[in-house]
This record gives structure tokens, C-alpha cells and sequence, in this order.
């Protein structure tokens, strides 16, 4: 009986302690696309960005088929070109709340005059809202009584000896 008292004082601490100690940051996938670049190429993808926060781009060539020259990569808003123009790799900026543009290209050279890309852009907030855990603290705590109330007393029965025979 002490034992079960002290795993659940244990248990509702550690609950209670994890609790408060980080605020969610939630990174969305604004783009994840694989694509192919006939000759010479361009594409433009546009974005509403409801808040001020990082918008880091990921630009790669895949080796299959041709390789690709000049591949690069920029962002723009309406007002003008954010930053200066990517190759290939990762980059990160702030952008405010509004309309971004991406645009890359590039020129597929070879026998088959076509060539493979990858990009992802992801965008974090730059100011996180905290998540409300008490909710889901209280949901954690009534869960736990209820897991440790539901277990039942065992009641001892009439002890029968071997010679004695239960009749219904």
C-alpha cells in the first residue's frame, strides 16, 4: 500500500514538474517537392505569411539523368528581392507578415537535356504563443487516479479442502 502511495506522489510530481518547463515551436512545411528542369527553366511559388517569423529554403540537385548549371534560387515580396540570390544548400531570412515569392532555375545540360531538383521551404513564427497545459495536466492527473483507483481489493473466498466439492 506504501509502495503504490509513493509511485503516485512520484509520478504526479514528475507530471507536474515536465509540465511548465517549454512552449511549443511549430516549424510548417510551406513547400516539400521534387522536380524536374527541362532545358532552361524557371518557377516562381508564392506564399501568405501571416506573421513575422524565419523562412529557411532548401535547394539541392538530385544526380539523375543531366546535371543541372546554375541552379539558384531568390526570394521577393512586393516591394523587392529579399536577401541576395542561393545556390544550392540551405538559407534562412526573416520575412515579415505578407505575400513572399520564391523563385528558382537553372539549365538542364546533356544528352537528355533534363534535370532533377529538390526543394523545401519551412516557416517558423518568430514569436510563439504559449500552449495552455493546465488542461492537459488535469486530464493527466484524473487519468492517473482513475488508473490507480480502478484496481479492485481482492476479497479472500471460503478456503475448500480437497475433500469438499462445490455444488450449484
Amino acid at each position: 500500500m506504501q509502495l503504490r502511495r509513493l509511485l503516485t506522489a512520484t509520478i504526479l510530481t514528475i507530471g507536474a514538474w515536465m509540465g511548465p518547463l517549454s512552449t511549443a515551436q511549430a516549424t510548417t512545411v510551406l513547400y516539400d517537392g521534387v522536380g524536374f528542369i527541362q532545358g532552361q527553366q524557371s518557377f516562381t511559388q508564392s506564399f501568405n505569411i501571416t506573421s513575422a517569423g524565419t523562412l529557411t529554403v532548401s535547394l539541392s540537385q538530385i544526380p539523375w539523368l543531366d546535371t543541372i548549371a546554375d541552379l539558384n534560387c531568390f526570394l521577393s515580396t512586393t516591394t523587392g528581392v529579399l536577401g541576395k540570390s542561393m545556390s544550392t544548400g540551405i538559407e534562412s531570412m526573416n520575412v515579415g507578415p505578407g505575400t513572399t515569392y520564391v523563385h528558382w532555375f537553372g539549365d538542364a545540360n546533356g544528352s537528355y537535356d533534363l534535370g532533377v531538383y529538390a526543394m523545401k521551404i519551412t516557416f517558423q513564427p518568430g514569436t510563439v504563443q504559449p500552449v495552455a497545459l493546465p488542461g492537459s495536466l488535469i486530464l493527466f492527473i484524473s487519468g492517473l487516479g482513475v488508473l490507480l483507483g480502478w484496481q479492485r481489493k481482492q476479497i479472500p473466498g471460503p478456503i475448500l479442502n480437497n475433500d469438499e466439492a462445490l455444488t450449484i
